[in-house]
């Protein structure tokens, strides 16, 4: 016994149009426009912490700033550290990094580490390239 042909190809033509509509849903393009959130406001809370700079040959210069605020006054023996007010480290912070060494001196490393008060600390190195060294360095906390 054979089965029907008319059935079969509706039963297979039903079947493909079942399937057919949820594929639809799930790798359609169209897509509902929802209106944006408002702005948050962000609010600038200053933390104080401890900034370390540590290095393996001491540089020529040596500028760290956090904003327009210059933390390095003289460059000292490594490891340096010196007391910062760090801008809303949970938003992140950006440390600027820039030091020269000697003529002839290797690659050396420069180790950053910050500490705000209440937060782990966060430390990042960074290599110079041919006695120079120009960084951004962005830390965040969650």
């Amino acid at each position: 016994m054979r089965g029907f042909p008319p059935i079969q190809i509706f039963l297979l033509g039903l079947m493909f149009v079942v399937l057919a509509v949820p594929l639809s849903h799930l790798t359609g393009t169209v897509s509902v426009a929802k209106a944006d959130a408002p702005a948050k406001v962000v609010e600038v809370t200053n933390v104080k912490g401890l900034v370390r700079v540590r290095y393996a040959h001491r540089p020529v210069t040596l500028s760290v700033k956090i904003g327009e605020k210059e933390l390095v006054s003289g460059i000292e023996d490594s490891p340096m550290e010196m007391d910062a007010s760090l801008p809303s480290p949970k938003e992140g912070v950006d440390v600027f990094l820039k030091a020269t060494w000697p003529e002839g001196t290797p690659d050396s490393a420069i180790t950053l580490e910050v500490e705000p008060d209440g937060l782990a600390t966060r430390s990042e190195t960074r290599w110079s390239a041919d006695g120079k060294m120009d960084e951004v360095i962005t830390l965040k906390w969650n």
